[in-house]
């Protein structure tokens, strides 16, 4: 019916740890973003509403928001390249859904 995969090489591995590396990599940089963007908007905002944190707390919402604006760029950029990475798959394994 369908050939069997081929057999992993070493160029195979190597493009396997890419992916790997790139995933790994992408995982804590997107929850970092999520906590970032968060805590700007909406945990300092609302500890500000309760009193619980002093008014000049909210002068890290702007920093905070460009460094998540920044994590949001390295994301996207990681997304591409597991993406990218990920089309090796085809030289093993050439059919995806069947």
């Amino acid at each position: 019916m369908f050939d069997d995969p081929k057999a992993l090489t070493t160029a195979n591995w190597q493009d396997i740890s890419a992916w790997l590396t790139f995933f790994w990599i992408y995982v804590p940089v997107v929850f970092t973003f999520a906590v970032t963007l968060l805590t700007a908007h909406a945990i300092i905002p609302s500890l500000i509403r309760t009193g619980h944190i002093p008014l000049g707390i909210n002068k890290l919402r702007i920093p905070m928001t460009a460094f998540a604006a920044v994590l949001f760029v390295v994301a996207a950029a990681l997304m591409v390249m597991i993406v990218i990475t990920a089309q090796s798959v085809e030289n093993i394994y050439d059919r995806y859904l069947y």
